[in-house]
């Protein structure tokens, strides 16, 4: 009991010294509070599950990082996490080795998602605004409709953390910039562009120019030359480290489908959302997106959101003509021209602006001349940067000249009402009772293991399969007996016996570059089924031993020994940083 005093003591001095922190974490429970529910819930993408089962397969069977899933495709399995952005699976993945199964990961990760972009918006807008900006901005970005849309409704665990990393790249490009050269500074840029590029590449492609210009700015303001050979660098730094998803994404996409990501339901014609359903609708469904005005889900980005974009605008435009005095920098012990700020504050709601005109019909001339940007899909997906950008500069409210007591009470009603405002919105659809062996068995399996079957499916298939793969090699032409067959999430091996001069097998697995195939350990040649694409053997009369193997090209190799190489120079960073 003698330590109870000093421990109470300890916690307290802690609780006060991260009291802001503490505040935002406690304002933004409400956020995701139903996610801790018991039970599972339905969703949109309602593939985390299964995903994450695949990557658990591929760990346990040596396959890392995670390319080739054994179970998609039907069960021939094909490269989905190679192009499938892998960041938040590795987290969940670790989860499962911890004994939290496959439901709890995914929810604590959707979860962090929450957790993490409110984080990141506080310390982005806390360094511009100070903490009230911070908590003004972080609370405004939490309880956005669209960030509830983006996990409560459509699952979309990919984009929820695309939206995480967004502050955290904005604010460390900054700070490389304007701030002193700090080694710090460049790892985290560094690393927040490897997380961006694996968490949503498309999400990286789009908020990729606003992120530039932004740069070039503060590039502009400060005089500076020397930050800009920093910025590439760390650019350059961040791709190697996220190589192993991003050269393979770019340099064999070829070897796949992705046609039938921009056609069909998916083509981006569809799915432009109109002014109501941005600005002013406050309509709440689990539907899905459709043609019109009609959609079964909301596409807003807030009504509070946007009306404090558009005043923190107009004071920024009215300082920024009459005002010309110096302000403090955050804690910093450097000033910075108030102008600056309040250049960088209509830029930001400029490009908020922006993105909301690539979000509706009118821009639809634009996509039309952007092949890349129709892999977006949905134009209303650029709400997410839409809300980024005016959520963080809803923080500059908090620099407005008011009376010492009256601010901090217009504050916190600003704060609490956006979370009463919008609080309605954040919760499941429903909580289910499901077990892993019912949802991965039955029609809910073969929903799973066929669910955007023509994505990412080899281009040596010319069609998806219309049935489950077969279990064990198959003699097409003479005959024979298949014995020992054994097969893990990117092999397969078996003994045949040839009884006839000679044979055509069949494997359960699609031809795609990285294959070998090797007979009585002796590498050959083999043959693509013209039906689907699956890997033909010959074999001669007599008792053989096949294996076959999907595995390394020289892309992925180079690849994944950049990432090797680039995690050896992150530690070597930071060990020097320390």
């Amino acid at each position: 009991m003698r330590y109870l005093p000093s421990t109470i003591s300890t916690l307290a001095k802690f609780i006060w010294r991260f009291r802001v922190l503490v505040v935002l974490f406690l304002l933004i429970i409400p956020a995701f509070q139903d996610l801790l529910h018991p039970g599972f819930f339905p969703m949109h993408d309602d593939l985390q599950v299964f995903r994450l089962f695949q990557v658990d397969k591929c760990f346990h069977d040596g396959q890392l990082p995670c390319r080739w899933v054994p179970d998609a495709g039907f069960g021939y399995g094909y490269p989905l996490m190679e192009f499938y952005p892998p960041m938040p699976y590795y987290p969940m993945e670790l989860l499962v080795l911890l004994g939290f199964g496959f439901f709890w990961p995914v929810k604590i990760i959707f979860a962090l998602a929450f957790i993490f972009s409110a984080l990141g918006m506080y310390l982005l807008a806390k360094e511009f605004f100070g903490p009230w900006g911070g908590l003004i901005a972080s609370v405004l970005y939490t309880y956005s409709p669209y960030h509830s849309v983006d996990i409560y409704v459509r699952g979309a665990l990919n984009e929820a953390w695309g939206m995480v990393w967004f502050p955290f790249v904005i604010l460390y490009i900054y700070r490389l910039i304007v701030k002193e050269k700090n080694h710090r500074n460049f790892i985290f840029l560094s690393l927040a562009l490897a997380l961006q590029i694996t968490s949503h590449n498309v999400m990286t492609m789009v908020f990729a120019p606003s992120a530039i210009i932004w740069a070039l700015f503060w590039l502009w303001r400060s005089r500076k030359v020397l930050p800009l050979r920093d910025l590439i660098l760390a650019g350059l730094f961040g791709v190697g480290l996220a190589a192993f998803f991003f050269i393979p994404v770019v340099l064999e996409q070829r070897y796949v489908h992705v046609d039938s990501m921009t056609v069909g339901y998916f083509n981006y014609l569809a799915h432009f959302a109109d002014l109501k359903q941005l600005f002013t609708s406050r309509f709440w469904g689990y539907g899905g997106s459709t043609w019109g005005p009609e959609d079964g889900m909301s596409f807003a980005i807030g009504l509070i959101q946007w009306v404090g974009a558009l005043l923190v605008a107009g004071v920024a435009a009215y300082r920024l003509l009459f005002w010309r005095k110096w302000v403090a920098g955050p804690r910093r012990g450097r000033s910075i021209k108030s102008h600056s700020i309040n250049l960088s504050i209509l830029m930001a709601v400029a490009f908020g602006f922006a993105y909301a005109f690539l979000s509706h019909g009118r821009s639809v001339e634009i996509w039309k001349v952007i092949p890349l940007l129709q892999y977006a899909q949905f134009p209303w997906r650029l709400v997410a940067l839409i809300v980024f950008y005016f959520s963080f500069a809803s923080g500059y409210l908090a620099t407005l000249t008011l009376p010492k007591i009256l601010k901090p009470t217009l504050l916190t009603i600003l704060i609490l009402g956006t979370i009463l405002w919008n609080v309605q919105f954040f919760h499941v659809e429903r909580h289910t009772r499901i077990t892993l062996a019912e949802k991965l068995s039955g029609l809910a399996w073969e929903n799973q293991v066929t669910g955007g079957i023509f994505d990412y499916l080899p281009r040596s298939a010319p069609k998806p399969p219309g049935a489950p793969a077969f279990t064990i090699p198959l003699f097409t032409q003479g005959y024979g007996g298949i014995l020992n067959y054994r097969s893990g999430t990117n092999w397969l091996y078996f003994d045949a016996l040839v009884s006839s001069s000679s044979a055509k097998v069949m494997l359960p697995l699609y031809t795609f570059p990285g294959l070998v195939t090797k007979v009585d350990s002796q590498k050959v040649t083999t043959e693509i089924d013209p039906d689907l694409g699956r890997v033909v053997v010959t074999l001669e009369s007599g008792p053989h031993h096949v294996d076959s193997k999907i595995g390394y090209t020289a892309v992925r190799l180079f690849s994944d020994l950049l990432t090797l190489f680039s995690l050896l120079v992150l530690i070597k960073l930071i060990s020097h940083d320390r």
